[in-house]
């Protein structure tokens, strides 16, 4: 038969799981699946026919906000198709048909979802803007920083772990950060956010720690890391803090990579948050950031170049 779209359920992981390889030719954990999508019902659109599923697009639910208001958002991910399909670049190939079900039935004033968002590849995203599914609204650079650790580093902050019981220590830097960025797309950070993403991560280790100032206690706020090895040093994951603070943040975490014999430092971020950080080494685009409403035009205008995204914010980094 030709090939159908359906909702993906729990009981498709093993064949998605094999999509998955034979679509980016390195295997995705069960646990990395689970953590994505066993607690949600409708997480994705598969396209299949008699021998295999052949796509899939998927997505995580995020809370967004903007000028005190809260976006129920949809973040796209593990959007893939089998190899042998991926010719057919129209809006009746998979790619297009998968899209267009999941974010028809998603997306829109009156749907779960306001709108979609994500970080896709220059070919779905050439793709996606063609067949009028998506819209550019920001960009995501990698900017890089030496590792450096002074005597007054040493002597003006200290760190710790964030361990699951700083709920109140993370509620309360996020309340601020959220009331210090009113005009910025902010991706909702708060303690729940928080342990899923970095603490109950089932695959990745992340080096989360709070910031304070060494005499006072006084926090600072608090630098997720993630150690890529000695060739590609340390990450900068997320900040939590106000943006006033995120270069003494930015030094403690240089500090951090320096201590364990790193060269370098460096961050997914956008141009926002990019602004109030020293000027880095070097830096460079690594993707676009698109939407997808029904209204492209309408949201396009209330988020150009207003989003306050980091690595962290992607589901793969």
């Amino acid at each position: 038969m030709k090939w159908q779209c359906r909702w993906a359920t729990q009981q498709d992981r093993d064949a998605l799981l094999s999509l998955f390889l034979s679509a980016f030719e390195h295997p995705m954990m069960a646990s990395l699946w689970a953590w994505k999508y066993a607690w949600q019902d409708e997480f994705g659109v598969l396209a299949y026919n008699d021998e295999s599923i052949i796509a899939y697009y998927g997505g995580l639910p995020r809370s967004l906000w903007l000028q005190k208001k809260t976006f129920n958002a949809i973040q796209i991910c593990d959007v893939m198709v089998a190899p042998k399909t991926r010719g057919v670049l129209t809006k009746k190939g998979a790619f297009f048909q998968t899209a267009n079900n999941f974010l028809k039935e998603k997306t829109g004033e009156k749907k779960p979802y306001r709108f979609a968002f994500g970080f896709p590849s220059g070919r779905h995203a050439r793709l996606g803007e063609i067949a009028g599914l998506y819209t550019r609204v920001d960009t995501l650079l990698e900017a890089n920083w030496p590792a450096t650790a002074s005597l007054k580093t040493s002597v003006l902050f200290k760190t710790e772990p964030v361990s699951d019981h700083d709920e109140t220590v993370i509620n309360t830097l996020w309340h601020a950060m959220q009331k210090s960025l009113p005009d910025f797309l902010l991706p909702q950070k708060d303690a729940h956010f928080f342990n899923w993403r970095y603490l109950d991560h089932p695959t990745h280790v992340y080096s989360a720690k709070i910031v304070s100032w060494k005499w006072t206690n006084k926090i600072i706020g608090i630098v997720v890391l993630r150690d890529h090895g000695p060739e590609q040093g340390v990450e900068l994951i997320d900040v939590l803090g106000s943006p006033e603070d995120l270069a003494l943040l930015l030094k403690a975490a240089q500090a951090h990579a320096k201590q364990i014999n790193r060269a370098r430092i460096f961050s997914w971020l956008t141009p926002n948050i990019l602004s109030r950080l020293p000027k880095p080494l070097t830096q460079y685009e690594i993707t676009g950031i698109h939407i997808a409403t029904p209204d492209l035009e309408n949201m396009a205008d209330q988020l150009q170049s207003r989003c306050w995204l980091m690595g962290g914010d992607t589901d793969f980094r």
